[in-house]
């Protein structure tokens, strides 16, 4: 990954620093177009931010463009830097065209993305208007979101897994580091929540829109594993159990507030994710007292519940 980094990072330079040749006038005209499409998405009239003809334009334009997804990842993140100051509308904008273009490209694209965002060269960092007064809490949150959603990947079956998923792990080890994945990202999906949703934007709602469709993909996939691992917790070795029972316990503060957090979303639908109507999952409250249980339980059915789960799930 980093060495296919430092390539396309290598060829946009090349592209950026061409003046004179008459074959690299197609490629900066491009770059043109591609900087012309990104403005459009962020400074236009819409208030929804980018729309899907504009995303795919951006995603066309970069696929027949080799070295244009390091110009992309650096306009991006020069943008997002100049809005990130006092532009809190911009900002949310660039966020959301970030997260479009993620999900609505190719998985060459989204890897080659994810390797931009990785060497450096796309900066979705706020942290230093963090201790801005007044900054809406929601683009911090929504920026802090898209640093954890990187490193996602969207699977054939359009749900999102770990980008990294140790392959060469037992089943049960890459269970649970999809599981402790799982909880830092919907951690970072509940903080997205607007603080006054009846003043959320139409940007800000399509991108919390995206933002409670992705956290619901996860916990099912998360409700999952967390069954699984519940199962065959005693067949586990000492080291994952303790690793398992870390997990549970964290599940018994998350799923409360992961409740609360989709209640919150119906009861306000059409101020925080506009008039669409989603499948809220049923989160099943995990407890203290479930915790202890399970960690004291000594037998459970000889068939390894977790490595058939996972079999099923490939």
């Amino acid at each position: 990954m980093k060495v296919k980094c430092k390539i396309l990072a290598a060829l946009s330079s090349f592209i950026d620093q061409a003046t004179g040749p008459r074959d690299m006038a197609g490629d900066r005209s491009v770059l043109a177009e591609i900087d012309a499409a990104v403005s459009r998405c962020i400074d236009g009239s819409s208030k929804h931010g980018a729309g899907e003809e504009l995303v795919h334009e951006i995603l066309f334009l970069v696929s027949n463009a080799p070295g244009s997804i390091t110009f992309l990842s650096r306009r991006l993140s020069a943008r997002l830097a100049a809005a990130g100051q006092d532009d809190d509308a911009a900002a949310v904008k660039t966020l959301l065209l970030l997260h479009r273009l993620l999900r609505g490209g190719d998985r060459y694209f989204e890897q080659d993305l994810r390797g931009m965002w990785a060497c450096g060269e796309l900066k979705v960092d706020l942290v230093a208007a963090r201790w801005a007064a007044g900054r809406n809490g929601f683009l911090l949150g929504y920026a802090a979101f898209l640093e954890e959603r990187l490193g996602w990947a969207i699977d054939p079956a359009g749900g999102l897994r770990p980008a990294k998923l140790p392959a060469s792990r037992p089943p049960e080890k890459a269970a649970l580091y999809s599981l402790r994945k799982s909880q830092t990202f919907l951690d970072r999906a509940m903080v997205c929540l607007p603080e006054n949703t009846s003043a959320a934007s139409r940007a800000m709602q399509s991108a919390f829109n995206i933002v409670v469709r992705e956290s619901i993909r996860v916990y099912e996939s998360f409700s999952e594993e967390v069954e699984a691992v519940i199962a065959g917790y005693p067949e586990l070795d000492e080291r994952s159990k303790s690793s398992a029972a870390e997990i549970l316990r964290r599940a018994c503060a998350q799923t409360p507030s992961l409740y609360d957090f989709y209640e919150s979303c119906k009861r306000s639908t059409a101020d925080v994710i506009g008039k669409s109507h989603l499948d809220y999952p049923y989160v099943r409250i995990i407890t203290a007292a479930e915790v202890a249980s399970i960690e004291h339980r000594s037998r459970v059915p000889s068939s390894d519940v977790i490595r058939r789960r996972m079999q099923q799930r490939k």
